[in-house]
């Protein structure tokens, strides 16, 4: 039996594993749902009073070959071991981060070990034995993958590629989560949540049990108990300087640009995101431009309206991400900023990022002192132009 989790609404619907099975793989990108997912499969196969005599845990993330291979040999040897009063017993590899490809994977050392572990597979483990393999990767095309496909039960938790995706799933994770946990919000409190967390399921989850801690008794979350609570990843501290770079906000983005600095973000990878944003906010202020989206209300009460009319149909489904599927309070975040430039200011500010980017990889000057020189060239006084629509 093989359970998958994929994108979308069926990647919430993971089908149970076959607890008869005697080998199960669980694997994938999403990191959180693979840890946790095999704990609760290992406790449904070795409840907690047994675990004592009946379960072996052999840590497998390994910096190297050698640990791979003892890794591998450690559970080799425990499946050999007969449980406790002839009992089932479960041996549970987890975190086996040389499954897939790479240095170590590809090592001779680790794969003469994980040739053994498949040959066994194969052939078959004694009755009473079970293995559990948790991993971040595994490569498909490995005879060890198609062994235990075979063999046992699968469960795969995939992270999507698009980015667009990778948001949706992570919006529908935090909702179903902050339901879950008997909290209420708004559109406007979800998005703010999630440009705190990012999308990394276990950021998701921690924040979410912050936030139940916190309401007490209360069931509804206010944007403000977001601001109060919920820590701020990397990821969305990124989203934070390229808001505030969008919002042409020159003391906040200082602010976010020395913080990141100081946690030691790559400065390469910033570029890469006020890059995006620049593009971002160029195809915004087209469709301002050519009336593809409508802009009523002020303020917290602004909204808009995409236009569904022939050419900005053909135009704008043609892009990977189209903009009018984008989420409504994000949208309308990104139409605020697009206001706030002309395409000729917006083009002129993208140009002076792709120029820092060059600098940035070939010049001897202090990478932190480039980047601060970026934010005032981009949003100094002298730069701010305001242009309504």
């Amino acid at each position: 039996m093989s359970a998958r989790r994929g994108t979308g609404k069926d990647s919430a619907r993971a089908a149970k594993p076959d607890l008869s099975a005697q080998v199960h793989l669980v694997y994938g990108e999403d990191e959180y749902l693979v840890s946790t997912n095999a704990k609760k499969l290992v406790d449904d196969l070795c409840p907690k009073e047994n675990q004592d005599f009946g379960l072996e845990v052999i840590e497998a993330h390994a910096d190297n070959a050698a640990e791979a291979s003892a890794a591998v040999d450690a559970c080799l040897m425990g499946l050999q071991t007969l449980g406790f009063l002839a009992g089932q017993k479960v041996v549970w590899l987890r975190d086996a981060n040389f499954l897939g490809t790479g240095k170590t994977a590809e090592a001779r050392e680790t794969r003469e070990a994980v040739d053994k572990l498949t040959a066994l597979i194969k052939a078959g483990l004694q009755s009473g034995q079970v293995l559990v393999v948790s991993a971040p990767k595994v490569d498909g095309r490995s005879a060890f993958f198609k062994a235990c496909k075979a063999a046992g039960s699968l469960q795969h938790f995939a992270l999507p590629e698009k980015t667009y995706q990778l948001e949706a799933q992570a919006r529908e994770t935090a909702a179903a989560a902050l339901k879950g946990e008997g909290l209420r919000v708004s559109g406007e409190v979800l998005e703010e949540f999630l440009a705190r967390t990012g999308t990394d399921t276990r950021q998701i989850m921690s924040e979410v049990e912050k936030l139940r801690t916190y309401c007490g008794e209360r069931d509804k979350v206010s944007v403000r108990d977001v601001r109060e609570v919920v820590s701020a990843s990397r990821e969305a501290l990124a989203w934070d300087l390229a808001d505030a770079v969008g919002r042409r906000n020159l003391e906040g983005a200082l602010r976010v640009l020395r913080q990141l600095l100081f946690q030691g973000e790559n400065p390469v990878g910033l570029l890469f995101t006020l890059e995006g944003r620049f593009k971002d906010i160029l195809l915004y202020r087209e469709c301002l431009d050519r009336g593809w989206v409508r802009v009523y209300g002020k303020g917290r009460y602004t909204e808009v309206e995409w236009s569904h009319d022939s050419e900005a149909d053909e135009a704008l489904s043609s892009f990977a991400r189209d903009p009018r599927k984008t989420h409504p309070f994000r949208a309308k975040l990104m139409v605020q900023q697009a206001q706030k430039y002309s395409a000729k200011e917006a083009a002129r500010c993208q140009g002076i990022v792709l120029e820092a980017h060059r600098r940035l990889v070939s010049s001897r000057m202090s990478k932190e002192l480039l980047l601060e020189f970026l934010m005032i060239r981009l949003l100094g006084r002298g730069q701010q132009v305001r242009v309504g629509k």
